[in-house]
């Protein structure tokens, strides 16, 4: 069986039960996609054009998936045609029919050039070659083959078939134009990345819901909070054992500051406009394609999963002689969880850790009462001060 498969769209309302003929065309490195009727197939392939190497209709199939049988005609592979020729991406078509008028027909065969019979297993396997020959001239499948250990992680099993889209368009960056964008688009398939990580339970959900807590994920998955400690700050501790190979952290950093929304940024965007290159985008773009290629053989290795634990409680033992705080909750961040502390007397706003606003489910105006404490940030090594505990009023 080949290594390489090329991804065929199929309208066949018999398709189902021609098993026989997608285990050939599966021997012969062909995965056929059947579909029953032409708004079906032709829905899918309008969301997924960049997945599809090639199209393959029967002469007859249905409009709709709920069309009775006897409904079938071959209006329809007309129609498919004509919508296919409005695609921004060119596909040669190939028709496989039992149908004698498909062939009879000079109307038919003037439409339609790629015609072969079903029941003959010569015309079966001039059919495949055909299709791969064809399939192969497309620039999409071309991409998608030189970079296939990136593609076989963009799939539902994995991360999905969206990265995969972002990750074919950004292997066609060739100029400076429109970097803030493919910045945008790296940054959300270390989102998806990040989600991947939770659905195989790598990650626990509180980093990824309601939204995904880029920074904060790639330092817990790499055994660091976000102060440097060994305490991420949604209050979780990630034992040892599946921190993330050095290698692998470093580029998520590298990756992360370059593409993240915030302050730096305007640095970036200053170093791109001044340089007029895409050679930083495509430095950290393949950084992640490197990672990407980690994930799935980390992933297919069965490594422990849940290797944390939860350590919040901990944080929020009560002082009996601390003093509390009166004031509010204001400048909740929706994507990355945390909050400030604005109090009633004077002085400066106070930082409220992720995992205190969501324990006790803080709402923007909110009127609570704090006990904080002073910490040294391990990468400034300056004194800083934040919430400790919380006593909602």
């Amino acid at each position: 069986m080949e290594d390489i498969f090329y991804n065929i769209l199929w309208i066949d309302d018999e398709h189902e039960t021609l098993t026989s003929t997608k285990g050939r065309a599966k021997s012969n490195g062909i995965n056929l996609i059947g579909f029953k009727s032409l708004n079906s197939g032709m829905s899918e392939l309008e969301r997924n054009l960049h997945f599809y190497d090639g199209i393959l209709l029967d002469a007859k199939f249905y409009e709709n998936d709920d069309d009775i049988a006897g409904s079938e005609d071959t209006d329809n592979v007309h129609r498919a045609k004509e919508k296919l020729l409005q695609l921004n991406k060119k596909f040669e078509i190939f028709v496989y029919t039992g149908q004698a008028e498909a062939f009879e027909d000079k109307t038919f065969n003037k439409a339609f050039k790629r015609v072969y019979k079903k029941g003959s297993s010569d015309e079966r396997d001039r059919l495949f070659n055909d299709i791969k020959l064809a399939a192969a001239t497309q620039e999409d499948t071309q991409i998608r083959h030189s970079y296939k250990r990136v593609f076989d992680v963009c799939t539902e099993k994995y991360i999905g078939e969206l990265a995969g889209q972002d990750i074919l368009n950004l292997l066609k960056v060739n100029d400076e134009t429109n970097i803030d964008n493919h910045f945008n688009a790296i940054r959300k398939v270390v989102e998806d990345l990040f989600i991947a990580f939770n659905k195989f339970n790598l990650l626990p959900a509180e980093f990824v819901t309601p939204g995904v807590a880029l920074n904060e994920s790639s330092k817990f998955l790499a055994g660091k909070g976000s102060d440097g400690s060994l305490f991420s700050e949604k209050g979780y501790q990630h034992l040892e054992e599946t921190h993330l190979p050095k290698q692998i952290a470093f580029y998520l950093r590298s990756i992360l500051s370059v593409t993240q929304a915030g302050s730096h940024r305007s640095e970036i965007d200053l170093h791109v406009r001044t340089i007029k290159t895409p050679f930083l985008l495509k430095s950290v773009f393949f950084q992640l394609l490197d990672v990407l290629a980690w994930f799935k053989m980390y992933v297919d290795s069965n490594p422990k999963t849940g290797n944390w634990v939860k350590v919040e409680t901990a944080t929020e033992v009560a002082d009996p002689a601390a003093e509390l705080i009166h004031g509010k909750v204001i400048n909740i961040n929706s994507q990355k969880g945390f909050a400030f502390f604005n109090p009633d007397a004077i002085g400066d706003n106070i930082f409220i850790p992720p995992h205190l606003v969501a324990n006790h489910s803080l709402t923007e105006g909110m009127p609570v009462q704090v006990e904080v404490e002073e910490y040294t940030d391990n990468r400034t090594n300056e004194f800083k001060t934040r919430v400790k505990r919380i006593e909602r009023k």
